[in-house]
């Protein structure tokens, strides 16, 4: 199966279980959340490994930056999952089989941002304000670039949809949470989001989740005025490769 094929498949699956607005059950949140975020990051990853290839030389450069949009959004949720989010479900859940998949996707992630950043001169911003450090500068090449994403596409879709699995609403109950703990965890969960910067991390979630999903879970004033008439402003250049609506 192509790495096309699997990412579009991941895409379906998780914006059904994203579909439409946050659920008023506490025990579906976590599910639908979960769905959301995948959904955006997967949305994020297959337009990045089509468009790839179709760049314009004058454009390279941005597009390298904006891809490593991509690679800021995922690092950040897989931190927040291993240091804030899945913690909160101890002792009753089991996250050790998690991080270990963490582990085993890092490996391929972190050679794409490598690449990526071998491709910038030394000094380019990137990210949520990182610098390249100094460095002989390498052309960007696109089959190189999709073929470093074919080496962990497939085995972190299958990961994203094992996490939705454990985020069963069913199986959290079974778990013995009760609402108020639940509502704990969405609310701190809720304020980390909050502290992440806006021109770059919020504003990449909103675009790249499938319009279908209210996913993310802010207000409609920051989704629809702060997020497209000023967030957006600051790094417009990187959002021209964004999905079309």
């Amino acid at each position: 199966m192509s790495t096309i094929h699997f990412l579009r498949n991941g895409l379906e699956n998780f914006t059904e279980a994203a579909f439409g607005a946050r659920p008023e059950d506490i025990y579906e949140v976590q599910q639908w959340e979960m769905a959301g975020s995948h959904a955006m990051l997967t949305n994020g990853l297959l337009n990045i490994y089509q468009k790839a290839a179709t760049i314009p030389k004058a454009k390279i450069r941005v597009f390298i930056e904006y891809a490593l949009q991509w690679y800021a959004a995922i690092k950040h949720h897989h931190d927040w999952e291993e240091s804030v989010y899945y913690p909160l479900y101890a002792p009753r859940y089991n996250i050790d089989t998690i991080v270990a998949a963490h582990l085993s996707l890092h490996a391929g992630v972190e050679k794409l941002k490598d690449y990526l950043t071998s491709c910038l001169p030394a000094g380019a911003t990137w990210g949520n304000g990182k610098r390249v450090k100094a460095h002989k500068q390498q052309a960007f090449d696109a089959a190189r670039f999709r073929e470093l994403v074919d080496g962990f596409a497939s085995h972190l879709v299958t990961h994203m949809a094992q996490e939705i699995s454990h985020l069963d609403p069913a199986r959290i109950r079974a778990s013995g949470f009760s609402e108020e703990e639940l509502k704990h965890i969405s609310d701190v969960s809720g304020n980390h989001v909050k502290s992440l910067p806006p021109f770059t991390f919020l504003v990449y979630t909103i675009i790249h989740t499938p319009k279908s999903s209210e996913f993310p879970p802010v207000s409609g004033f920051v989704k629809n005025v702060l997020s497209p008439y000023v967030f957006y402003v600051w790094n417009r250049r990187l959002w021209q490769f964004a999905p079309t609506p």
